[in-house]
């Protein structure tokens, strides 16, 4: 704690001895007095003027102030809309591509079953087939009955 404290005194004395000369610097040279001065003299007649033309157009200042906080509220407004519009249709597009997805599934199930079904009319088709038909006479039986 000692140590911070002796720090702190140190850049203290350091800041004091810079400050001082620097002050000496200033006193003692005519030529930047006068600057200082001449500059502090320029930025007062700015101020001046500026603190003028503002209470002299104070009334339009204001008119033109309150303008553009309307037209930005305006915007704001109109954007706030716009967003709402998106979000409201963007959740449209999702229910809409949720119910595309379960209609297709239903239709591949369906589609599925179908095919299913006419692989086992066909199957049952050709086995009726295979029993409706005679059996043909081999050439065993042809010479004996001849």
């Amino acid at each position: 704690m000692e140590e911070k404290q002796s720090r702190s005194r140190l850049g203290l004395k350091i800041g004091l001895a810079v400050g001082g000369a620097s002050a000496l610097v200033i006193v003692g040279n005519r030529r930047t007095r006068q600057k200082i001065i001449d500059g502090t003299k320029q930025t007062a007649t700015a101020i001046n003027e500026a603190s003028k033309f503002i209470s002299e157009n104070r009334e339009e200042i204001i008119s033109q102030v309150k303008t553009a906080s309307n037209q930005l509220s305006d915007l704001l407004k109109s954007a706030n809309e716009d967003i709402q519009l998106i979000s409201e249709r963007a959740n449209h597009l999702k229910e809409t591509t949720l119910n595309v997805k379960e209609t297709t599934q239903k239709t591949a199930e369906e589609l599925k079953e179908l095919k299913e079904k006419e692989t086992d009319i066909e199957e049952t088709k050709q086995l009726e087939q295979a029993d409706n038909v005679e059996r043909l006479p081999t050439s065993h039986n042809v010479t004996k009955e001849m």
